[in-house]
Protein backbone atom coordinates (compact mmCIF):
# COMPACT_ATOMS: atom_id res chain seq x y z
CA UNK A 1 0.00 0.00 0.00
CA UNK A 2 1.18 3.41 -1.06
CA UNK A 3 2.09 5.64 1.52
CA UNK A 4 1.10 9.16 1.39
CA UNK A 5 2.27 11.56 4.57
CA UNK A 6 1.39 14.74 3.66
CA UNK A 7 -1.87 13.74 3.04
CA UNK A 8 -5.00 13.98 4.84
CA UNK A 9 -7.29 11.13 5.63
CA UNK A 10 -11.57 12.64 4.53
CA UNK A 11 -13.75 12.18 7.76
CA UNK A 12 -17.41 13.94 8.70
CA UNK A 13 -16.40 17.49 9.78
CA UNK A 14 -18.50 19.03 12.76
CA UNK A 15 -21.34 21.37 12.77
CA UNK A 16 -21.84 24.57 14.78
CA UNK A 17 -24.80 24.86 16.54
CA UNK A 18 -26.80 27.55 18.95
CA UNK A 19 -27.48 25.86 21.99
CA UNK A 20 -29.99 27.76 24.25
CA UNK A 21 -30.79 26.01 27.74
CA UNK A 22 -34.78 26.22 28.21
CA UNK A 23 -35.69 28.47 31.19
CA UNK A 24 -33.43 29.99 33.55
CA UNK A 25 -30.02 28.42 32.59
CA UNK A 26 -28.42 26.90 36.21
CA UNK A 27 -25.13 29.16 36.69
CA UNK A 28 -22.80 26.54 35.70
CA UNK A 29 -24.60 25.04 32.25
CA UNK A 30 -22.44 27.05 29.44
CA UNK A 31 -19.23 26.02 31.73
CA UNK A 32 -19.91 22.39 31.57
CA UNK A 33 -21.04 22.36 28.62
CA UNK A 34 -17.46 24.27 27.20
CA UNK A 35 -15.63 20.84 29.44
CA UNK A 36 -17.73 18.47 27.11
CA UNK A 37 -14.71 16.78 24.76
CA UNK A 38 -17.28 15.96 22.45
CA UNK A 39 -18.08 20.25 21.81
CA UNK A 40 -16.18 23.10 21.08
CA UNK A 41 -18.15 26.70 22.69
CA UNK A 42 -16.85 29.02 19.94
CA UNK A 43 -18.37 31.63 21.86
CA UNK A 44 -21.35 32.71 24.24
CA UNK A 45 -23.83 35.39 23.38
CA UNK A 46 -25.79 37.11 26.39
CA UNK A 47 -28.88 37.95 25.14
CA UNK A 48 -32.39 36.81 25.23
CA UNK A 49 -32.02 33.85 25.32
CA UNK A 50 -28.36 33.68 25.94
CA UNK A 51 -26.89 31.03 23.89
CA UNK A 52 -23.63 29.06 22.95
CA UNK A 53 -22.33 28.98 19.70
CA UNK A 54 -20.94 25.41 19.41
CA UNK A 55 -19.37 23.08 17.29
CA UNK A 56 -20.10 19.29 17.75
CA UNK A 57 -21.20 16.23 16.21
CA UNK A 58 -24.51 15.71 14.66
CA UNK A 59 -24.77 12.71 16.88
CA UNK A 60 -24.20 14.75 20.06
CA UNK A 61 -26.28 17.60 19.11
CA UNK A 62 -29.38 15.21 19.08
CA UNK A 63 -28.08 13.77 22.29
CA UNK A 64 -28.87 17.50 23.66
CA UNK A 65 -32.27 17.65 22.26
CA UNK A 66 -33.72 14.86 23.45
CA UNK A 67 -32.87 15.61 26.99
CA UNK A 68 -35.27 18.73 26.63
CA UNK A 69 -33.33 20.64 28.83
CA UNK A 70 -31.98 23.02 26.17
CA UNK A 71 -33.13 24.16 22.70
CA UNK A 72 -30.55 23.26 20.01
CA UNK A 73 -30.75 24.31 16.12
CA UNK A 74 -27.62 24.78 13.11
CA UNK A 75 -25.70 27.76 13.55
CA UNK A 76 -26.57 27.99 9.07
CA UNK A 77 -24.14 30.29 6.70
CA UNK A 78 -26.74 33.13 5.51
CA UNK A 79 -26.24 34.03 2.15
CA UNK A 80 -26.70 37.27 0.09
CA UNK A 81 -29.77 38.15 -1.53
CA UNK A 82 -28.61 38.01 -5.25
CA UNK A 83 -28.82 35.28 -7.84
CA UNK A 84 -26.45 32.47 -7.65
CA UNK A 85 -25.13 29.80 -10.30
CA UNK A 86 -27.61 26.61 -10.47
CA UNK A 87 -25.48 23.58 -9.92
CA UNK A 88 -24.76 21.08 -11.94
CA UNK A 89 -22.59 18.17 -13.43
CA UNK A 90 -19.79 18.95 -15.58
CA UNK A 91 -19.64 16.63 -18.46
CA UNK A 92 -16.44 14.37 -19.15
CA UNK A 93 -14.79 13.96 -22.28
CA UNK A 94 -11.55 15.81 -24.00
CA UNK A 95 -10.49 19.84 -23.00
CA UNK A 96 -10.72 22.48 -25.21
CA UNK A 97 -8.98 25.94 -24.27
CA UNK A 98 -11.00 28.98 -24.41
CA UNK A 99 -8.93 32.60 -24.59
CA UNK A 100 -10.83 36.02 -24.43
CA UNK A 101 -9.82 39.46 -24.30
CA UNK A 102 -12.07 41.71 -22.65
CA UNK A 103 -11.92 46.12 -23.21
CA UNK A 104 -14.18 48.54 -22.26
CA UNK A 105 -15.96 50.16 -25.22
CA UNK A 106 -13.12 53.08 -24.72
CA UNK A 107 -10.82 49.97 -25.70
CA UNK A 108 -9.04 49.64 -22.54
CA UNK A 109 -9.02 45.99 -21.07
CA UNK A 110 -10.61 45.28 -17.97
CA UNK A 111 -8.49 43.46 -15.38
CA UNK A 112 -10.45 41.21 -12.75
CA UNK A 113 -13.45 40.75 -15.08
CA UNK A 114 -15.17 37.83 -14.63
CA UNK A 115 -16.25 35.70 -17.57
CA UNK A 116 -19.00 32.90 -17.39
CA UNK A 117 -19.39 30.00 -19.72
CA UNK A 118 -22.72 28.96 -19.58
CA UNK A 119 -24.27 25.49 -20.78
CA UNK A 120 -27.90 24.27 -19.46
CA UNK A 121 -27.22 25.05 -15.77
CA UNK A 122 -23.27 24.95 -14.95
CA UNK A 123 -21.03 27.42 -15.14
CA UNK A 124 -17.23 27.72 -16.06
CA UNK A 125 -15.57 30.80 -14.40
CA UNK A 126 -12.58 32.65 -15.29
CA UNK A 127 -10.75 36.68 -13.85
CA UNK A 128 -9.01 38.72 -16.63
CA UNK A 129 -5.20 39.35 -15.62
CA UNK A 130 -4.21 43.17 -15.59
CA UNK A 131 -3.99 42.89 -19.35
CA UNK A 132 -8.32 42.20 -19.78
CA UNK A 133 -7.10 38.23 -21.03
CA UNK A 134 -7.97 34.32 -19.47
CA UNK A 135 -8.26 31.46 -20.62
CA UNK A 136 -10.60 29.00 -19.50
CA UNK A 137 -10.55 25.02 -19.88
CA UNK A 138 -14.03 23.57 -21.68
CA UNK A 139 -14.83 19.89 -20.77
CA UNK A 140 -15.76 18.62 -24.90
CA UNK A 141 -18.73 17.78 -22.88
CA UNK A 142 -20.50 21.20 -22.36
CA UNK A 143 -19.74 22.64 -26.35
CA UNK A 144 -21.21 24.48 -27.98
CA UNK A 145 -21.83 26.47 -25.35
CA UNK A 146 -25.54 28.79 -24.42
CA UNK A 147 -23.77 31.82 -23.47
CA UNK A 148 -21.23 33.63 -22.48
CA UNK A 149 -21.66 36.15 -19.09
CA UNK A 150 -18.57 39.17 -18.50
CA UNK A 151 -19.19 40.72 -15.59
CA UNK A 152 -16.56 43.82 -15.48
CA UNK A 153 -15.25 44.96 -11.80
CA UNK A 154 -16.59 48.63 -12.25
CA UNK A 155 -17.90 51.24 -14.24
CA UNK A 156 -18.88 49.12 -16.96
CA UNK A 157 -22.05 47.03 -17.97
CA UNK A 158 -21.78 43.46 -17.79
CA UNK A 159 -22.57 42.03 -21.13
CA UNK A 160 -24.41 38.42 -22.23
CA UNK A 161 -23.46 36.38 -25.80
CA UNK A 162 -26.17 34.32 -26.29
CA UNK A 163 -25.19 30.95 -29.00
CA UNK A 164 -22.13 32.33 -29.51
CA UNK A 165 -19.57 31.75 -31.92
CA UNK A 166 -16.52 31.14 -30.54
CA UNK A 167 -13.03 30.69 -32.14
CA UNK A 168 -10.20 28.24 -30.33
CA UNK A 169 -7.34 29.18 -32.01
CA UNK A 170 -7.33 33.51 -31.21
CA UNK A 171 -8.72 35.33 -28.03
CA UNK A 172 -12.22 36.03 -28.51
CA UNK A 173 -12.67 39.47 -27.85
CA UNK A 174 -15.69 40.83 -25.43
CA UNK A 175 -16.38 44.36 -25.42
CA UNK A 176 -18.50 46.12 -22.08
CA UNK A 177 -19.90 49.03 -22.89
CA UNK A 178 -19.32 51.96 -20.06
CA UNK A 179 -21.52 53.37 -17.83
CA UNK A 180 -20.43 56.95 -19.43
CA UNK A 181 -22.44 55.86 -22.66
CA UNK A 182 -25.69 55.60 -21.08
CA UNK A 183 -25.10 58.34 -18.76
CA UNK A 184 -23.42 60.90 -20.04
CA UNK A 185 -21.23 62.79 -17.41
CA UNK A 186 -21.63 60.00 -14.67
CA UNK A 187 -20.06 59.76 -12.27
CA UNK A 188 -18.82 64.00 -12.45
CA UNK A 189 -22.60 64.26 -12.71
CA UNK A 190 -25.27 63.17 -10.21
CA UNK A 191 -27.08 59.76 -11.44
CA UNK A 192 -31.03 60.43 -11.37
CA UNK A 193 -31.92 56.03 -12.45
CA UNK A 194 -34.89 54.44 -13.20
CA UNK A 195 -35.11 53.07 -9.74
CA UNK A 196 -35.78 56.42 -8.13
CA UNK A 197 -38.13 57.31 -11.00
CA UNK A 198 -40.44 54.58 -10.29
CA UNK A 199 -40.46 54.92 -7.08
CA UNK A 200 -41.27 58.62 -7.64
CA UNK A 201 -38.13 59.76 -5.03
CA UNK A 202 -37.27 62.29 -7.43
CA UNK A 203 -40.95 64.16 -7.02
CA UNK A 204 -40.37 64.70 -3.46
CA UNK A 205 -40.06 67.83 -2.05
CA UNK A 206 -35.83 68.40 -1.62
CA UNK A 207 -35.86 68.93 2.17
CA UNK A 208 -37.19 65.30 2.33
CA UNK A 209 -33.67 63.65 3.28
CA UNK A 210 -34.19 61.43 5.64
CA UNK A 211 -32.52 63.70 8.55
CA UNK A 212 -31.73 62.18 11.98
CA UNK A 213 -33.49 58.75 11.05
CA UNK A 214 -31.04 55.42 12.17
CA UNK A 215 -30.42 53.03 9.53
CA UNK A 216 -28.88 49.77 9.73
CA UNK A 217 -27.41 47.88 7.12
CA UNK A 218 -25.93 44.32 8.55
CA UNK A 219 -24.23 43.23 5.41
CA UNK A 220 -20.15 43.31 4.16
CA UNK A 221 -19.48 46.58 5.54
CA UNK A 222 -19.89 49.97 4.12
CA UNK A 223 -16.54 51.56 2.49
CA UNK A 224 -15.44 54.80 4.06
CA UNK A 225 -13.40 55.27 1.42
CA UNK A 226 -15.74 55.92 -1.57
CA UNK A 227 -16.56 59.69 -2.31
CA UNK A 228 -20.53 58.88 -1.68
CA UNK A 229 -19.84 56.96 1.66
CA UNK A 230 -16.97 59.26 3.50
CA UNK A 231 -18.61 60.57 6.49
CA UNK A 232 -21.41 58.85 6.04
CA UNK A 233 -21.28 55.46 8.21
CA UNK A 234 -21.28 55.57 12.15
CA UNK A 235 -19.73 52.54 14.07
CA UNK A 236 -16.34 50.87 14.63
CA UNK A 237 -14.32 51.28 11.84
CA UNK A 238 -13.61 46.87 11.54
CA UNK A 239 -17.12 47.55 10.39
CA UNK A 240 -16.62 49.46 7.43
CA UNK A 241 -14.32 47.57 5.63
CA UNK A 242 -16.13 45.94 2.72
CA UNK A 243 -14.07 43.20 0.50
CA UNK A 244 -17.21 42.18 -1.46
CA UNK A 245 -18.90 45.76 -2.44
CA UNK A 246 -22.47 44.09 -1.95
CA UNK A 247 -23.13 45.94 1.58
CA UNK A 248 -21.39 49.42 -0.13
CA UNK A 249 -23.68 49.24 -2.95
CA UNK A 250 -26.81 48.54 -0.59
CA UNK A 251 -25.16 51.67 1.52
CA UNK A 252 -25.07 53.72 -1.86
CA UNK A 253 -28.77 53.47 -2.27
CA UNK A 254 -29.99 54.00 1.22
CA UNK A 255 -27.80 57.12 1.86
CA UNK A 256 -25.14 58.15 -0.52
CA UNK A 257 -24.00 61.49 -0.17
CA UNK A 258 -26.02 64.42 -1.98
CA UNK A 259 -22.53 66.08 -2.92
CA UNK A 260 -23.44 66.51 -7.17
CA UNK A 261 -21.53 63.72 -8.45
CA UNK A 262 -22.06 60.04 -7.98
CA UNK A 263 -25.41 57.93 -6.32
CA UNK A 264 -27.22 60.18 -4.33
CA UNK A 265 -29.14 58.28 -1.88
CA UNK A 266 -32.73 57.60 -0.44
CA UNK A 267 -32.04 59.24 3.04
CA UNK A 268 -28.41 61.45 2.10
CA UNK A 269 -29.29 62.58 5.74
CA UNK A 270 -29.98 59.69 7.51
CA UNK A 271 -27.42 58.19 10.12
CA UNK A 272 -26.21 54.83 8.61
CA UNK A 273 -24.74 52.02 11.04
CA UNK A 274 -23.00 49.12 9.42
CA UNK A 275 -23.23 45.98 11.00
CA UNK A 276 -20.25 43.43 9.08
CA UNK A 277 -21.41 39.80 9.31
CA UNK A 278 -20.26 38.72 5.60
CA UNK A 279 -18.29 37.03 4.30
CA UNK A 280 -19.14 34.04 6.33
CA UNK A 281 -22.05 35.31 8.25
CA UNK A 282 -24.26 33.07 10.19
CA UNK A 283 -27.16 33.07 12.15
CA UNK A 284 -25.34 33.81 15.61
CA UNK A 285 -23.86 36.62 13.53
CA UNK A 286 -26.77 38.19 12.70
CA UNK A 287 -28.81 37.83 16.19
CA UNK A 288 -25.56 39.72 17.81
CA UNK A 289 -26.10 42.01 15.07
CA UNK A 290 -29.77 42.87 15.85
CA UNK A 291 -28.62 43.15 19.41
CA UNK A 292 -25.90 46.11 18.19
CA UNK A 293 -29.25 47.54 16.88
CA UNK A 294 -31.13 47.81 19.48
CA UNK A 295 -28.46 48.89 22.01
CA UNK A 296 -28.26 51.56 19.39
CA UNK A 297 -31.91 52.49 18.89
CA UNK A 298 -32.02 52.20 14.97
CA UNK A 299 -34.95 53.10 13.47
CA UNK A 300 -35.20 50.62 10.38
CA UNK A 301 -32.38 47.18 9.74
CA UNK A 302 -32.13 46.66 6.22
CA UNK A 303 -31.17 42.87 5.44
CA UNK A 304 -30.06 41.89 2.15
CA UNK A 305 -29.74 38.40 2.88
CA UNK A 306 -30.99 35.04 3.93
CA UNK A 307 -31.32 31.30 4.64
CA UNK A 308 -33.68 28.47 2.99
CA UNK A 309 -33.90 27.15 6.83
CA UNK A 310 -35.74 29.35 9.88
CA UNK A 311 -34.47 29.68 12.84
CA UNK A 312 -36.32 30.07 16.50
CA UNK A 313 -33.75 32.54 17.80
CA UNK A 314 -33.31 34.72 15.22
CA UNK A 315 -36.93 35.10 14.66
CA UNK A 316 -36.92 35.90 18.44
CA UNK A 317 -34.95 38.26 17.84
CA UNK A 318 -36.04 40.21 15.33
CA UNK A 319 -39.83 40.41 16.83
CA UNK A 320 -37.63 41.60 20.01
CA UNK A 321 -36.86 44.19 17.36
CA UNK A 322 -40.46 44.96 15.99
CA UNK A 323 -41.08 45.35 19.52
CA UNK A 324 -38.86 48.41 20.44
CA UNK A 325 -39.88 50.07 16.98
CA UNK A 326 -37.39 48.38 14.95
CA UNK A 327 -38.43 48.00 11.26
CA UNK A 328 -36.69 45.08 9.67
CA UNK A 329 -36.37 45.26 5.70
CA UNK A 330 -35.77 42.03 4.07
CA UNK A 331 -35.03 40.82 0.75
CA UNK A 332 -37.25 38.11 -0.44
CA UNK A 333 -34.09 36.35 -2.61
CA UNK A 334 -32.93 35.29 -5.83
CA UNK A 335 -32.87 31.69 -6.11
CA UNK A 336 -36.40 32.18 -8.08
CA UNK A 337 -37.78 29.89 -5.18
CA UNK A 338 -39.99 30.13 -2.24
CA UNK A 339 -39.39 33.58 -0.20
CA UNK A 340 -36.01 32.75 1.96
CA UNK A 341 -35.99 33.21 5.51
CA UNK A 342 -36.14 36.30 7.13
CA UNK A 343 -38.18 37.49 4.87
CA UNK A 344 -40.82 35.17 5.13
CA UNK A 345 -41.88 36.29 8.78
CA UNK A 346 -44.94 38.02 9.05
CA UNK A 347 -43.39 41.02 11.24
CA UNK A 348 -40.60 41.52 8.54
CA UNK A 349 -41.38 43.48 5.00
CA UNK A 350 -40.53 41.25 2.44
CA UNK A 351 -38.99 42.64 -0.98
CA UNK A 352 -39.36 41.25 -4.63
CA UNK A 353 -37.45 42.45 -7.93
CA UNK A 354 -38.55 43.83 -10.57
CA UNK A 355 -37.05 45.38 -13.55
CA UNK A 356 -37.97 47.95 -16.51
CA UNK A 357 -36.91 47.82 -20.25
CA UNK A 358 -34.81 50.18 -21.82
CA UNK A 359 -33.18 50.62 -18.26
CA UNK A 360 -29.73 48.93 -19.50
CA UNK A 361 -27.71 48.16 -23.05
CA UNK A 362 -29.60 45.66 -24.87
CA UNK A 363 -26.67 43.68 -24.86
CA UNK A 364 -25.80 43.37 -21.21
CA UNK A 365 -26.70 40.30 -19.01
CA UNK A 366 -29.26 42.46 -17.47
CA UNK A 367 -31.48 41.48 -20.38
CA UNK A 368 -31.64 37.91 -19.52
CA UNK A 369 -33.66 38.67 -16.49
CA UNK A 370 -37.29 39.46 -17.92
CA UNK A 371 -39.97 37.31 -16.75
CA UNK A 372 -43.37 36.67 -18.70
CA UNK A 373 -44.65 39.63 -20.21
CA UNK A 374 -43.88 42.68 -19.21
CA UNK A 375 -46.19 45.89 -18.58
CA UNK A 376 -46.91 48.83 -21.24
CA UNK A 377 -44.56 50.76 -19.75
CA UNK A 378 -41.84 48.11 -19.80
CA UNK A 379 -41.95 46.95 -16.07
CA UNK A 380 -41.00 42.91 -15.42
CA UNK A 381 -40.59 40.95 -12.58
CA UNK A 382 -37.28 39.77 -12.58
CA UNK A 383 -37.09 35.85 -13.20
CA UNK A 384 -34.47 35.28 -10.06
CA UNK A 385 -36.75 36.73 -7.63
CA UNK A 386 -37.86 34.51 -5.14
CA UNK A 387 -41.95 34.17 -4.67
CA UNK A 388 -44.83 33.44 -2.87
CA UNK A 389 -47.92 34.38 -0.33
CA UNK A 390 -45.01 36.13 2.08
CA UNK A 391 -44.54 39.11 -0.70
CA UNK A 392 -45.06 42.33 0.55
CA UNK A 393 -43.96 45.10 -2.25
CA UNK A 394 -41.51 44.65 -5.03
CA UNK A 395 -38.74 47.26 -5.92
CA UNK A 396 -36.15 47.72 -8.46
CA UNK A 397 -33.50 44.98 -8.03
CA UNK A 398 -32.40 44.59 -12.05
CA UNK A 399 -29.58 46.77 -13.07
CA UNK A 400 -29.30 48.77 -10.51
CA UNK A 401 -26.25 50.94 -10.36
CA UNK A 402 -24.75 52.28 -7.16
CA UNK A 403 -21.41 52.34 -5.00
CA UNK A 404 -18.75 49.49 -4.94
CA UNK A 405 -15.27 50.11 -3.30
CA UNK A 406 -12.90 51.41 -3.06
CA UNK A 407 -14.54 54.33 -5.34
CA UNK A 408 -16.16 52.52 -8.39
CA UNK A 409 -19.49 52.18 -9.45
CA UNK A 410 -21.36 48.77 -10.62
CA UNK A 411 -24.61 47.74 -11.77
CA UNK A 412 -25.77 44.61 -10.00
CA UNK A 413 -29.33 42.61 -10.06
CA UNK A 414 -30.86 41.10 -7.24
CA UNK A 415 -33.35 41.60 -4.22
CA UNK A 416 -30.35 42.54 -2.27
CA UNK A 417 -30.41 45.61 -4.06
CA UNK A 418 -34.29 46.39 -3.99
CA UNK A 419 -34.69 45.91 -0.62
CA UNK A 420 -32.69 49.11 0.23
CA UNK A 421 -34.47 51.27 -1.84
CA UNK A 422 -37.94 50.21 0.43
CA UNK A 423 -35.45 50.84 3.63
CA UNK A 424 -35.17 54.03 2.47
CA UNK A 425 -38.46 55.11 1.57
CA UNK A 426 -38.97 53.60 5.77
CA UNK A 427 -36.44 56.17 6.67
CA UNK A 428 -37.91 58.81 4.68
CA UNK A 429 -41.85 57.83 6.46
CA UNK A 430 -40.25 58.00 10.13
CA UNK A 431 -38.54 61.21 9.61
CA UNK A 432 -41.33 63.16 7.43
CA UNK A 433 -44.89 61.53 8.18
CA UNK A 434 -46.90 63.03 10.59
CA UNK A 435 -48.09 60.02 12.08
CA UNK A 436 -44.16 59.29 13.43
CA UNK A 437 -43.96 63.10 13.92
CA UNK A 438 -45.44 64.10 17.02
CA UNK A 439 -48.65 62.29 15.84
CA UNK A 440 -50.03 58.76 17.47
CA UNK A 441 -47.14 56.53 16.79
CA UNK A 442 -43.65 58.26 17.88
CA UNK A 443 -43.69 55.63 20.56
CA UNK A 444 -40.84 52.75 20.14
CA UNK A 445 -43.17 49.69 19.79
CA UNK A 446 -44.69 46.88 17.57
CA UNK A 447 -47.51 49.74 16.51
CA UNK A 448 -45.47 52.09 14.87
CA UNK A 449 -43.49 49.38 13.06
CA UNK A 450 -47.09 48.09 11.76
CA UNK A 451 -47.84 51.42 10.88
CA UNK A 452 -45.18 52.04 8.68
CA UNK A 453 -45.61 49.02 6.51
CA UNK A 454 -48.82 49.88 6.03
CA UNK A 455 -48.04 53.12 5.17
CA UNK A 456 -45.84 51.45 2.36
CA UNK A 457 -48.15 48.74 1.32
CA UNK A 458 -51.03 51.18 1.46
CA UNK A 459 -49.48 53.80 -1.21
CA UNK A 460 -48.45 50.88 -3.84
CA UNK A 461 -49.42 50.52 -7.28
CA UNK A 462 -50.29 47.31 -8.55
CA UNK A 463 -48.35 45.95 -11.81
CA UNK A 464 -50.26 43.84 -14.25
CA UNK A 465 -47.83 41.10 -14.42
CA UNK A 466 -50.22 38.32 -13.77
CA UNK A 467 -48.80 36.98 -10.66
CA UNK A 468 -49.46 38.84 -7.25
CA UNK A 469 -46.91 36.14 -5.52
CA UNK A 470 -44.27 37.73 -7.29
CA UNK A 471 -45.08 41.21 -6.83
CA UNK A 472 -47.12 41.60 -3.38
CA UNK A 473 -49.32 44.79 -3.13
CA UNK A 474 -46.98 46.48 -5.92
CA UNK A 475 -44.34 49.31 -6.50
CA UNK A 476 -44.73 51.68 -3.81
CA UNK A 477 -45.31 55.62 -4.12
CA UNK A 478 -42.95 57.90 -1.77
CA UNK A 479 -45.23 60.82 -2.69
CA UNK A 480 -48.50 58.72 -1.70
CA UNK A 481 -46.71 57.17 1.22
CA UNK A 482 -45.71 60.55 2.82
CA UNK A 483 -49.22 62.01 2.29
CA UNK A 484 -48.31 64.39 -0.22
CA UNK A 485 -50.97 65.54 -2.99
CA UNK A 486 -51.29 62.72 -5.56
CA UNK A 487 -50.52 63.70 -9.47
CA UNK A 488 -52.04 61.74 -12.48
CA UNK A 489 -51.20 58.52 -12.53
CA UNK A 490 -47.61 58.18 -14.14
CA UNK A 491 -48.17 54.16 -15.00
CA UNK A 492 -51.51 55.05 -16.51
CA UNK A 493 -53.07 52.65 -13.87
CA UNK A 494 -55.58 52.46 -11.17
CA UNK A 495 -55.52 55.49 -8.94
CA UNK A 496 -55.11 54.71 -5.02
CA UNK A 497 -59.08 54.30 -3.51
CA UNK A 498 -60.00 57.60 -1.52
CA UNK A 499 -58.60 56.50 1.72
CA UNK A 500 -55.06 56.40 0.57
CA UNK A 501 -55.40 59.70 -1.69
CA UNK A 502 -54.43 62.97 0.95
CA UNK A 503 -56.29 65.78 -0.59
CA UNK A 504 -54.44 69.30 -0.48
CA UNK A 505 -56.17 72.67 -1.34
CA UNK A 506 -53.80 75.50 -3.07
CA UNK A 507 -55.47 78.82 -1.89
CA UNK A 508 -53.82 82.29 -3.59
CA UNK A 509 -54.29 85.46 -2.03
CA UNK A 510 -55.93 87.76 -3.68
CA UNK A 511 -53.17 90.48 -5.13
CA UNK A 512 -52.10 92.15 -8.64
CA UNK A 513 -48.76 91.02 -8.28
CA UNK A 514 -49.81 87.35 -8.52
CA UNK A 515 -52.35 88.24 -11.69
CA UNK A 516 -49.57 86.97 -14.01
CA UNK A 517 -48.89 83.75 -11.79
CA UNK A 518 -52.63 82.61 -11.29
CA UNK A 519 -53.51 83.20 -14.90
CA UNK A 520 -50.11 81.37 -16.16
CA UNK A 521 -51.13 78.29 -13.23
CA UNK A 522 -54.75 77.99 -14.69
CA UNK A 523 -53.57 77.99 -18.22
CA UNK A 524 -51.62 74.68 -17.48
CA UNK A 525 -54.41 73.41 -15.42
CA UNK A 526 -52.72 73.80 -12.03
CA UNK A 527 -55.16 75.79 -10.69
CA UNK A 528 -59.50 75.42 -10.84
CA UNK A 529 -61.38 78.50 -12.80
CA UNK A 530 -61.24 79.83 -16.25
CA UNK A 531 -58.66 78.93 -18.58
Amino acid sequence: MTEHPSAVPVGSRRERYLVAPLGAPHKDFFTHLAEDPAATVHRVVSTAPTFAVVEMDADRAAMLTVTGAVHVEPDLVLNYACPAADPGVIPPGEVARLSFLVTGSDGRPLPGAEVYLMNEVFPLRGVTRADGRVAIDVPAGMLPLDGVHVKPQYDYWAVWLGRPALSGESPNLVVCPSFEETFPGFPQRPLDGWARRSLRFDALPPTFRGDGVRVAIVDSGASMDHPDLRGRVEGDRDSWEDRIGHGTHAAGIIGGTDDGHGVVGVVPEAVLHSCRIFPGGRFSDLIEAIDHCLAEQVDVINLSLGSAQFSPLVARKIEQARQAGIACVAAAGSSAGPVRFPASMPGVLAVAAIGKLGEYPPESHHATRVYGSPTVDGYFSASFTCHGPEIDVCAPGVAIVSSVPPSHYAAWDGTSFAAPYVTGLAALLLAHHPDFRGGRFTARDAARVDRLFALIKGSCRPLALGDRHRTGAGLPDAVAALGLRQPADPWGMSPLNAEQQPRTTLTVPAGEPLDPLRTAMRSAGLLPGKR
